[in-house]
């Protein structure tokens, strides 16, 4: 399926009005929502987030502490000054920035799966999936994040194996490593997929040039935390996020506060960012050899995943009756229509994802199509983080690109086969053929994860 496939995508769903007037309408709901009858307060990080985007206009340091890269503040700072005040221009670039993510996924699942038709499933997901829209509308730096991240691939992956491509992308891998650094534990994966991917011939001299403009695009900021926290990096809170992880005792978010109560301890603890983190570090290593490794695993297996793929999103826990509301925060809405909407639509994409993402993920053809073993491995790799790390819905969404990849194959079998079914050509299907152990293996692990989904939170 799809494999030498080059026919237009005739049904590509930017070609359809009413698609577009359907985005228009989410996004135009999710305004109103943030907007009436009063402006939705800034929450968590947000507020930080600001604040360091102000200081950033004064005195040109964003001061956001040892925990955050600074680059998302530089991001705002001039959105801000421009907003005067409001964040209309920060809503509208990160806006742009989605529809630039959506068409950056379209071009690389279209190469990764050689199937046009997987442009239209990346489309509608990363531009009407409402979670996804929502974080255009904060002041979090998960678009940008994502956007930079789907640039440098696209580059990297689309581009010509030239000098020039490998510096642009390392410049953008820099810019996505400045605004969230969990992606600098992937690095090692990527370098191993562009060394098999790059001719040989070149492929050395290219992967020394992406590194070295790598490091030179981080180096302003990995010298401005040394000159402020005395350690050259670009943030620190792994070890304070394993400790809170690790503590973490509801299978929903905004339930128990433990950053609330840990993050003041953490900043008690010592004087220096250096002596907080080895603290930090001695408190997440005590407490595994105290439970022991197998105790902590089984712990952790009973919270994480439910928390990290709970059909509960950042937005929807700030609609009328989630759990951010219930505590006065999040939209100013009460219950209505639209927020109604917007809810079970976010839950039916959600499972929709997952169950295509379970069939595709089982069912790709890996020796046909090697590119699947990456994003696979890279899927397994974030997930293999959260294991102990503190979770948030939020942290998801830089794995879409890799659960779109798989849930698109998936989308693109099915019509195929179904296509074939109406013209009664099965016998003769060039869809290839499943057998019963990957069929129940794809029904397993599609039943598996709606159940982390969908399950009770407590």
């Amino acid at each position: 399926m799809g494999d030498g496939d080059s026919s237009p995508d005739s049904s590509g769903l930017w070609r359809r009005s009413w698609f577009w007037l359907a985005v228009a309408a989410i996004h135009l709901t999710l305004l109103a929502l943030y907007y009436l009858p009063t402006p939705k307060p800034p929450l968590g990080d947000e507020t930080m987030y600001l604040r360091a985007a102000q200081v950033v206009l004064e005195s040109g340091r964003s001061e956001l502490g040892s925990l955050w890269p600074p680059g998302y503040a530089w991001f705002l700072a001039p959105l801000v000054a421009l907003g005067n005040g409001s964040l209309w221009a920060v809503q509208l670039v990160q806006t742009v920035l989605l529809l630039a993510a959506a068409w950056l996924l379209a071009l690389l699942l279209e190469r990764g799966l050689g199937d046009p038709r997987a442009r239209s499933f990346a489309v509608l997901f990363t531009i009407a999936y409402p979670p996804l829209i929502g974080f255009a509308h904060y002041l979090w730096p998960e678009v940008l994040h994502l956007t930079a991240m789907l640039a440098a691939l696209a580059v990297l992956l689309l581009g010509p194996p030239a000098i020039s491509t490998a510096v642009a992308g390392g410049l953008l891998i820099a810019l996505c490593l400045q605004s969230k650094v969990l992606l600098t534990i992937l690095l090692p994966l990527l370098i191993a997929g562009l060394w098999r991917y790059w001719p040989a011939a070149l492929r050395l001299r290219l992967l020394i040039v992406l590194s070295l403009t790598i490091a030179l695009g981080i180096l302003p900021t990995v010298t401005a935390q040394f000159r402020d926290f005395g350690r050259p990096m670009l943030a620190s809170s792994g070890w304070f996020n394993a400790w809170v992880g690790l503590n973490d005792v509801s299978r929903g978010e905004f339930r128990h506060p433990v950053v609330a109560e840990e993050y003041p301890r953490y900043l008690r603890s010592a004087r220096s960012a250096q002596a907080r983190d080895l603290l930090a570090r001695d408190k997440v290593v005590a407490l595994i050899r105290e439970q022991g490794v197998v105790a902590t695993l089984g712990e952790r297996l009973r919270i994480q995943y439910f928390r990290l793929l709970s059909r509960d999103s950042f937005l929807t826990l700030q609609l009328a009756g989630g759990a951010i509301w219930q505590r006065g925060d999040g939209y100013r809405a009460g219950a209505n229509a639209a927020g109604h909407a917007v809810r079970w639509l976010a839950y039916l994409m959600w499972g929709s994802l997952l169950l295509l993402t379970a069939w595709g993920s089982v069912t790709f053809p890996y020796r046909r199509r090697p590119v699947g073993w990456w994003v696979l491995a890279f899927v397994l790799c974030q997930l293999g983080l959260f294991i102990v790390l503190h979770v948030k819905s939020r942290y998801r969404v830089q794995m879409l690109p890799g659960l779109i990849f798989f849930a698109a194959y998936a989308a693109s079998w099915w019509r195929a086969r179904l296509g074939e079914s109406r013209r009664g050509s099965l016998s003769t299907s060039s869809v290839p053929v499943l057998s019963r152990v990957r069929l129940a293996c794809a029904a397993l692990l599609g039943v598996a994860l709606l159940a982390l989904a969908f399950a009770p939170v407590s």
